[in-house]
């Protein structure tokens, strides 16, 4: 049986407090309460409820819980402990600090959904000829050949000897080399892309270029002039 992944979906989302500190309310949750598919029950108690009107029927949400607003604009709760397994942040401010929103996994299954050209690891592998590694002490040195004969050369070492292992140090002496093929390869994909666009914009200007008199092409002897 096939199998398959889920892509990467991003959705709005709040945290409905359930009262008064409630941070300003999003612009979809005020319409839906005005139309009447959100509806409140027990307003200004502890056991205070949001009634959200679904696809599936009416669905139930408590203080804590998340307010989702999905692809097509469907609006329906979910608990605070599925939404933190679930989703991460999507986005942040450009300049920012802390550990990444995404993890690795994440941040390559969103990639699967490109279009655009790109580069990948698959693309890369195909293009080593040969790998050979070399042992001084706890130190493993890896020589990658490429198919065009271009070599790069990656390390790993181990603090405490007695952590030393051949075959880890192999694996990340591979990555270390590995990884120097990436800016090489984006620099030629950019080249190949670069030099397209180039192309192609040389032949719109091709075609909308106005014909213009090839000099000398006219006779300049004035009228009367007597012919030799």
């Amino acid at each position: 049986m096939a199998q398959f992944t889920k892509k990467p979906v991003t959705i709005e989302a709040f945290q409905w407090t359930g009262g008064p500190d409630q941070l300003e309310d999003p612009v979809w949750i005020c319409e839906a309460i005005r139309d009447r598919s959100v509806v409140f029950e027990d307003a200004g108690t502890d056991g205070i409820t949001m009634r959200v009107s679904t696809l599936e029927g009416v669905m139930l949400a408590r203080p804590g819980d998340w307010i989702i607003r999905g692809v097509e604009g469907e609006i329906y709760p979910c608990k605070d402990s599925v939404f933190q397994a679930s989703y991460v942040v999507a986005s942040r401010p450009a300049d920012s600090a802390g550990a990444p929103a995404l993890s690795l996994a994440e941040a390559e299954a969103a990639l699967e959904t490109q279009t655009a050209p790109r580069i990948t690891q698959d693309g890369i592998t195909a293009k080593i000829a040969s790998t050979e590694y070399f042992r001084s002490r706890t130190l493993t040195i890896c020589v990658v050949t490429m198919s065009n004969g271009f070599h790069l050369l990656g390390t790993s070492a181990c603090a405490s000897p007695e952590n030393f292992d051949q075959a880890i140090g192999e694996r990340y002496a591979y990555q270390d080399a590995f990884r120097q093929i990436w800016p090489l390869e984006g620099y030629l994909l950019r080249e190949r892309l670069a030099a397209s666009a180039a192309e192609q914009h040389g032949q719109d200007d091709a075609v909308e270029a106005p014909r213009v008199p090839r000099v000398g092409a006219q006779d300049t002897r004035s009228r009367g002039e007597p012919r030799p």
